[in-house]
This record gives C-alpha cells, sequence and structure tokens, in this order.
C-alpha cells in the first residue's frame, strides 16, 4: 500500500517502543505468570467484582487480584493530590494541570500505595490509579525497562495496560473541563499517567491482539477515542498481523543504552 496505508495513531518511535516494551513484560511478567498459569483478563467498567466494591481498599483488593497480585502484601493508605499549573501562555484560553493521584513507596520491606482520597467520587479514575502505582511494584522486581530510568513512568502506564487495565487509564488520561476565574475563561486540563490517550489506545489494541481479545475494549471507551482504537487495530492488522512471533523476536539490547 505505501504511502496509503493504514498508519498508527501515535509516531513511529513511540509505537517501536511501545512493541519493545511489551516485548520486555512479557519475557519477564509474563513468562512467570505462563508459568503459574495466569493470564491477564480486560478488565472492564462493567466487571461485576468493581461494581460491587463501596470502598477504596476493597477497590484496591479487587484491583490486585484482577492483576494476579493478591497474595502481594502491600499496604493501601491516603493521600493528597499535588497539582502542578503549567503555564503555556494563553491567558484567557486554555492552561493545564497535572494531577499526582497516587504514589507507590517502600517502607522497609513494605511496598505502599497512597492514594488521593478525593478519587472515590471517581471510581473510574481510582481503579486506573491503583493499577498504575501496582504496576509500579511489579516494575521495581523486573528492572529497567526499555529507554532506561527516564522512560520508566511510561512503562508504568504499559504495564498496567498489560495487567489489563487499559479502559480505565485511557479514560483517564485527560479529562477536560471549563473554567472562569479572575476575570479569565477557558478551559482546564488535567492529565493523569505518563503516555498520552493515543498511546494507551494503541497499547489497549496490543493488548487485545497479544492475548485473543480482538476489540473488546473498543465500546468501553470514551467515544472520541473509538476511532483512535479503530485505527491502530487497523494499522496492527495490516502491518503487524502476528504480533506475539514478533514481540518474541525483538532485539531488546538496542534499548539498553537508550
Amino acid at each position: 500500500m505505501g504511502l496509503f496505508g493504514p498508519s498508527p495513531p501515535i509516531d513511529r518511535e513511540e509505537f517501536e517502543w511501545l512493541l519493545a516494551c511489551f516485548a520486555w513484560i512479557d519475557r519477564t511478567l509474563g513468562a512467570k505468570d505462563r508459568a503459574d498459569g495466569f493470564v491477564p483478563e480486560l478488565v472492564l467498567p462493567t466487571d461485576p467484582d468493581l461494581l460491587k466494591a463501596s470502598t477504596a481498599p476493597q477497590l484496591f483488593e479487587v484491583v490486585k487480584r484482577k492483576a494476579g497480585l493478591e497474595h502481594w502484601e502491600c499496604r493501601l493508605e491516603k493521600g493528597e493530590a499535588r497539582r502542578e499549573p503549567v503555564d503555556i501562555g494563553l491567558v484567557g484560553g486554555f492552561t493545564q494541570s497535572s494531577n499526582v493521584l497516587g504514589t507507590f513507596s517502600l517502607e522497609g520491606n513494605t511496598p505502599v500505595v497512597c492514594y488521593d482520597p478525593a478519587l472515590l467520587r471517581n471510581p473510574d479514575a481510582l481503579i486506573a490509579t491503583f493499577a498504575h502505582e501496582l504496576a509500579h511494584l511489579l516494575i521495581y522486581t523486573l528492572g529497567m525497562p526499555p529507554g532506561g530510568e527516564t522512560l520508566e513512568e511510561h512503562a508504568t502506564d504499559c504495564m498496567a495496560v498489560y495487567l489489563g487495565f487499559g479502559v480505565f487509564l485511557a479514560n483517564d488520561a485527560r479529562n477536560f473541563s471549563q473554567f472562569s476565574e479572575a476575570g479569565m475563561h477557558g478551559w482546564s486540563s488535567e492529565a493523569s499517567g505518563y503516555l498520552s490517550e493515543n498511546a494507551l489506545v494503541t497499547a489497549l489494541v496490543l493488548f487485545e491482539r497479544h492475548f485473543d481479545k480482538e476489540e473488546c475494549g473498543a465500546d468501553a471507551l470514551k467515544d472520541y477515542l473509538r476511532p483512535v482504537h479503530r485505527k491502530a487495530d487497523r494499522y496492527l492488522k495490516k502491518r503487524h498481523p502476528h504480533i506475539r512471533d514478533e514481540l518474541a523476536g525483538i532485539d531488546l539490547s538496542i534499548w539498553a543504552s537508550s
């Protein structure tokens, strides 16, 4: 098809890194999981176990179980999100801020996940946060991902997608709201996580194709993300029809010094 063939919804370099990161996770965590008989499932907002959970600790335990981590010791604590305004020079127009919705740390040998209790008003965002912070725990046990320390947080998002929570991360990656204050009017944006929406949707499609759950997550995505899903799916079907074999053949050594 040449220039007129399908293209990914993210740039080529980011797509190649996503493939490498998925391959790295599959050869480390995935190999261990398969030996234990665990295969990640695609977790959706309609999951009955998630819907039954009425408190943050209950939700955390469900996320742990879905991720295959129910036997891992991990303490959950309430915290407070840190909001960092970003000046992009558009007075009265578009501003951005980032939310730190959760943190992962170690106290001695005990992993501690801290979350913003305000997220209880948005359970799907809380699920995405728990999945990301639990992915931190796994990254910590596996070592540096492709690209090294500078891409560790991005790899953590990718790990959360690999664990089955791609729909939640993609839907919660960016939230827009209108604001009016001190004579300024416009829109504000709060970003969660590190990978872009398009990259998270592309990673979700990688998950679906790798685990034979094709297009299962499309209907659960926000409306404007569904065309991104279709584009990523068309591209992978055309250009990477044997994704499982391709991931197994990626040379990860080229990313070691990135």
